[in-house]
């Protein structure tokens, strides 16, 4: 981590400064796995501010932080998120559009496919916001589609690019997505 980056932590109210931090870690660690680096990673909006030779996702929850990252000619969009939490199902209907809650399955599992389904968005639309714009506002304008153990996601209009998404199950209770352009 650079002292921008802590500098710029020291800004923040906490909890945002650990989540900050700790996801600033986590891009580093990724970022030299992918055989580059990239100086101090500060912020436009709620995004990482990175080099335009490399693309990269975080995300954060209850502590823990995660990051992928890659060239951006071979990576040209990369989502990750990690979710340990619940949400509600009655949250659902933020999330989902009316012809994906069949998606959400029986009562007894919807809690647990809900935080999958989340999660899953939330990856693509990190992948897919930077290269659809103003046109992705939230969740509910993406659209998934089952594809194997994960989902096949684009936003609704837009019948491309889109992105897969793969999901694993995590032993405490959460889940891991990250998605990857498809072709």
């Amino acid at each position: 981590m650079t002292e921008e980056e802590r500098r710029l932590a020291r800004t923040m109210p906490q909890p945002r400064r650990a989540d900050f931090l700790i996801g600033r870690s986590a891009l580093h660690r990724a970022v030299r796995a992918a055989g580059t680096s990239a100086g101090a990673v500060l912020c436009d909006g709620p995004r990482p501010r990175l080099p335009e030779e490399l693309s990269a996702s975080i995300s954060h929850s209850r502590g823990v932080a995660v990051a992928v990252a890659g060239p951006a000619d071979r990576f040209p969009a990369l989502g990750v998120d990690l979710e340990l939490g619940e949400l509600p199902v009655r949250a659902a209907h933020l999330v989902l559009r009316e012809p994906e809650q069949p998606l959400l399955g029986p009562p007894r599992t919807a809690a647990s496919r809900l935080l999958t389904l989340y999660s899953a968005k939330e990856a693509a639309f990190k992948a897919l916001s930077p290269l659809i714009g103003a046109d992705l506002r939230g969740l509910r304008d993406l659209r998934l589609t089952p594809d194997g153990t994960g989902f096949l996601a684009a936003a609704t209009g837009h019948p491309e690019p889109y992105v897969r998404v793969s999901v694993r199950h995590l032993p405490q209770g959460g889940v891991l997505c990250w998605a990857l352009l498809s072709d």
